[in-house]
């Protein structure tokens, strides 16, 4: 079981971690490979830098720290902050590959680019707090429409999960209704939403569409806040 320090390292190289998912598998030492590999999400991770995300400075930073602990390690087991930081091929570049990475995240355009496919994993960026509530709520099995809910409505699916949050929710609900608002302008419509959130994240949205639920959470969001939540803040 790792220690204290060790879990707090390895969370340390989080934002690394998050960037090289798409190439979990192995790093290409061909940067003509992991280039385009990588774009999208490192797209994704500009994207989520300007709403207070990570910076992508940030996370080249973490990339060159991963190298130098794979550097120092040797041929020993690398340490626990490296797990599930994918390796280079060859291992041994691994360090030399991934500052490379950190190089190109740290000159990358800040102009977001369409001539890059979008992808699954880019797009959940734009969604870290509506996957899990749809998934672990809605979702196959989810407590929010579980045998203990039988009989119970949406609307009492929503508020199970808001009394779950209260009081936090000033730092969770506008973010909430925020990204009901965001898919509907992305998706457009039940297909592309049940493709997205449904197919790919294993999330649901009860008894209503996704084109119906997700305006009713957003809007339930906003009415709980009013009800019970003032905005109140010092000027400081």
């Amino acid at each position: 079981m790792p220690s204290r320090q060790e879990f707090f390292q390895y969370f340390q190289l989080a934002g690394a971690r998050l960037l090289l998912a798409p190439v979990r598998g192995g790093i290409p030492a061909d940067p003509e490979r992991w280039k385009p590999a990588l774009a999208a999400q490192i797209r994704g991770l500009w994207t989520s830098s300007q709403e207070n995300g990570r910076h992508l400075h940030e996370i080249a930073a973490e990339l060159r720290s991963a190298a130098d602990l794979f550097e120092a390690s040797g041929s020993a087991t690398p340490a626990h902050a490296l797990k599930n930081i994918p390796r280079a091929i060859p291992v041994g570049r691994t360090p030399a590959v991934l500052r490379e990475i950190a190089a190109h995240v740290d000159e990358w355009n800040s102009s977001p680019k369409g001539d890059v496919a979008m992808t699954t994993k880019e797009l959940s960026l734009r969604f870290p707090r509506l996957i899990p509530i749809l998934s672990i709520y809605f979702g196959q099995d989810g407590s929010a429409i579980s045998d203990e809910m039988s009989g119970s409505t949406i609307e009492d699916g929503i508020q199970m999960w808001i009394d779950q949050v209260h009081p936090r929710c000033p730092w969770v609900l506008p973010g909430v209704a925020g990204e009901c608002y965001e898919a509907l302008a992305l998706f457009h419509d039940e297909d592309t939403l049940d493709r997205f959130f449904a197919q790919e994240h294993g999330g649901g949205s009860g008894e209503p569409d996704f084109v119906e639920m997700l305006p009713l959470l957003a809007q339930t969001c906003i009415d709980h806040m009013k009800a019970h939540h003032p905005p109140v803040w010092e000027r400081r």
